[in-house]
């Protein structure tokens, strides 16, 4: 199979046994790889009686058919299981060069099923893989993990997907750190991989050649590609600035980035943007593999209380979550926190989404600071919020309960309709006021509130791909049948593997395809692909008790703002009125119809 490897590792941490399983060319061509074919693999092995956290949840690693090769972003893998967080499906789309590694290790994939009784990491080099004692590393933060086990293993750059101490304590947004600070952050899999005991996995590859359908054609196609996409704004702005060159654009311009927990709108963050930290602290940047953007920010701050060496610098999440949510413009701070975050091993977004939501709730006298354990947060410092991520990650005090995430802290304190979150999955920082159509993408993402299944941000922005009749039109219009077409065309890339921040095209992506799998795909049987993919995420839902009376926005982002989204609010009802009529579902079930299902190949499961 051009594009492939044929293979995936399986290793069972229960009983040390470790194997191979074929490909199935059929389900590749159905479902491609990555988000799409992990659902269609897990589909088999997770029923509704799975605990997230036991034993019998697997967890796997999957690449697509560009990972390893020249195809630009040519690194992305995902990590699937089912949420902790949400107890719903779980897809998170990765960096860095460990997706690659394990390509050329001569996999497609590496499923961990079972639970070790004691801490383990697992060391795969080409076809020699163990199951390697831990204990040395239980309890020491993700730095520590991936500095001693280049050591360990004598492998300096090999792909390290690590957890730190919050994924010991099963917090429920506990993430996978992956290489140089990337992350597989929503939704808990640090969580899963701390159930199994598994700190880390470390893979080294060596067979870097993976086979294509057209090798000369590929570099050619991929040569001009680059050099068209240099010309667009988000390529120039991500590789410039990083992710967080868009808080200028977003807090100014749209309005899209809102503070004090989603209440106030016109917050000036240019001191923490992404041009602040060019201008002060930044010091290198760093790219994932086969990527030409390299948005990874590398900063140093050596002086003071919030010093952090040479470290990872603040991204767009982070920025809005521990800075423009808590009302702090203090770079250093912030900084601070992200890498705080990293150490401790937790989700941007969910992690400082519950800390808003605490200071929010505090300084708006509905909770007292005997709820915090004494702490007193004030809007503007980032202090208390630190703390607060400690004992998130220990599960110490309060922490216990915000460690479940933010629709449980508001369930404690009787606030649960200010808790910023959808299906249990917390908003990241794209507010719905600003962009239409995120709101219907957070409504019904297979993931809960997600930003990069529908990343309507973009097109509302006027990113459109016609090819995939996706075109942009006024932010405040009812954009639910774009966000679906968007959500279609993000199930093709998420599987393909391909990075949302590099603007390719429906066409494009079909010539890909081409070249490196060997498959001339009409743009329609594409189309019908990413239908089929996000179809089956919902069946996968379905299975776990989905109820479509939890599609709805939180009332802390139904209020009217002033300033830059001119008092807009969506209307919800609306859009899954004609989203749900666009995808021939039922709206009070959620459920596909039959035509749809047997359009989709889909009948039978």
């Amino acid at each position: 199979m051009f594009g492939y490897r044929g293979k995936i590792l399986t290793v069972d941490l229960t009983s040390e046994e470790i194997s191979t399983t074929p490909l199935d060319e059929k389900q590749a061509r159905e479902f491609i790889g990555g988000a799409g074919l992990a659902c269609r693999i897990l589909y088999d092995l997770i029923d509704e009686n799975t605990d997230p956290l036991g034993p019998d949840n697997p967890l796997l690693f999957l690449t697509g058919p560009f990972c390893g090769t020249k195809v630009p972003t040519g690194s992305k893998a995902s990590l699937c299981s089912r949420s902790p967080q949400t107890g719903l499906w779980l897809h998170s789309t990765f960096g860095g060069h460990l997706g690659a590694d394990i390509k050329f290790a001569g996999y497609d994939g590496i499923l961990i099923q079972g639970a070790s009784k004691s801490p383990k990491y697992l060391l795969v080099e080409d076809d020699v893989v163990r199951i390697q004692d831990a204990s040395h590393l239980w309890g020491t933060d993700t730095e520590v993990v991936w500095e001693s086990l280049k050591k360990e293993t004598g492998h300096k750059v090999a792909g390290i997907a690590r957890i730190g101490v919050a994924g010991e304590n099963l917090v429920k947004f506990a993430s996978v750190v992956i290489d140089h600070h990337r992350a597989a952050g929503r939704g808990g899999l640090g969580a899963v991989f701390g159930s199994k005991k598994l700190k880390a996995i470390v893979v080294k590859g060596t067979d870097r050649k993976v086979p294509v359908a057209d090798e000369t054609g590929l570099n050619e196609y991929v040569t001009a590609l680059n050099e068209r996409k240099q010309e667009e704004v988000s390529f120039n702005l991500y590789s410039e600035l990083g992710t967080a060159g868009f808080v200028d654009t977003a807090t100014m311009m749209f309005g899209s980035m809102t503070a004090g927990y989603y209440q106030v709108p016109d917050f000036d963050a240019y001191n923490i943007s992404g041009a602040s930290v060019k201008e002060s602290i930044l010091v290198g940047k760093t790219a994932c593999y086969r990527c030409p953007i390299g948005c990874g920010r590398v900063i140093k701050i050596d002086e003071g209380k919030y010093a952090t060496g040479k470290f990872s610098g603040p991204e767009l999440e982070v920025t809005g979550t521990m800075g423009i949510q808590l009302m702090n413009d203090d770079l250093h701070a912030l900084a601070y926190a992200s890498k705080q975050l990293d150490l401790l091993g937790m989700d941007f977004i969910s992690a400082g989404n519950v800390v808003a939501f605490a200071y929010y709730l505090y300084n708006e006298g509905m909770i007292t600071s005997d709820d915090l354990d004494g702490l007193t947060p004030q809007w503007g410092e980032t202090d208390t919020a630190l703390k607060l991520l400690d004992k998130i990650a220990s599960r110490e005090g309060v922490g216990d309960i915000m460690a479940e995430g933010s629709l449980a802290f508001g369930e404690k304190f009787g606030k649960v309709t200010l808790a910023a979150q959808v299906n249990g999955l917390d908003l990241p920082q794209h507010d719905p006021r600003g962009f239409s159509g995120m709101a219907i993408g957070y409504m019904t993402s297979p993931r809960g509130a997600c930003h990069m299944t529908a990343d309507m941000y973009n097109v509302q922005m006027g990113v459109s791909d016609e090819s995939w009749g996706v075109v942009s039109e006024d932010r405040f219009e009812n954009a639910a049948v774009i966000t679906a077409r968007q959500q279609d065309f993000r199930a093709i890339t998420n599987s393909a593997l391909i990075c949302n921040f590099y603007p390719i095209l429906g066409d494009e992506l079909a010539e890909l395809f081409k070249m490196v799998v060997g498959w001339d795909i009409p743009l329609d049987e594409l189309k019908l692909t990413g239908e089929r993919i996000f179809t089956l995420m919902r069946l996968f839902n379905l299975r776990f008790g989905y109820d479509t009376s939890n599609e709805f926005l939180p009332d802390i982002v139904m209020r009217p703002l002033e300033g830059q989204t001119e008092g807009f609010v969506p209307d919800t009802d609306a859009q899954l009125d004609a989203w749900y009529d666009y995808r021939n579902w039922d709206r009070t079930t959620g459920k596909p119809s039959d035509e749809k299902l047997r359009k989709l190949g889909l009948h039978s499961l």
